[in-house]
C-alpha cells in the first residue's frame, strides 16, 4: 500500500467516527429523541409538545426545537390569525425518524431487577439473547 493510500484509508476510518461522534453530540441530548417521534406523529404545537412530553421543562424543549431547526430536522411554521406556532418534521427529518423507528420494531428493553437496574437496562429482541445478556449484566 503507498503512503498516499495508508493516508487515505486513515481519513476514511477517522471520518466515521467523527461522524459519528457529531451525531451523538447533535441528537444524543435528553428529550430529542422524545420531540422527533411526537413530530413524527403529526404537527404540534409548543404547549401540546410540553404536555404531552411528560417532564420536560419549557427551557429544554425550547433548546432541542431550535437545535433540531438548526439541523434542518424540524421547521417552525407561525400563523398571524388567530396567533399560535407549530412545529413539523422537515423531509429530511422525516427520513431520519423513518429509520428510528424502524429501530424502534427491532428492539424490546429488559430492566435488571435488582439494585443496579438504573445502571443496566438490555436492548434485544430476540428471548434467548434478552436472558443471557440480562444474566450477565444484572
Amino acid at each position: 500500500m503507498s503512503d498516499d493510500e495508508s493516508a487515505e484509508s486513515e481519513a476514511v476510518d477517522t471520518d466515521w467516527q467523527q461522524l459519528w461522534h457529531r451525531l451523538h453530540e447533535s441528537l444524543g441530548r435528553k428529550w430529542t429523541f422524545h420531540v422527533l417521534r411526537l413530530l413524527s406523529e403529526r404537527d404540534v404545537g409548543f404547549n401540546e409538545m410540553k404536555r404531552e412530553l411528560d417532564g420536560i421543562t419549557a427551557k429544554t424543549l425550547s433548546r432541542r426545537l431550535r437545535e433540531l431547526r438548526c439541523r434542518g430536522f424540524v421547521e417552525r411554521h407561525v400563523e398571524a390569525t388567530p396567533p399560535s406556532t407549530r412545529y413539523s418534521l422537515t423531509e429530511q427529518g422525516h427520513t431520519f425518524v423513518g429509520a428510528l423507528r424502524e429501530l424502534e420494531s427491532l428492539v424490546t428493553v429488559v430492566g435488571c431487577d435488582d439494585s443496579r437496574r438504573d445502571a443496566c437496562a438490555v436492548v434485544t429482541r430476540e428471548r434467548p439473547t434478552t436472558a443471557v445478556a440480562a444474566g450477565e449484566c444484572c
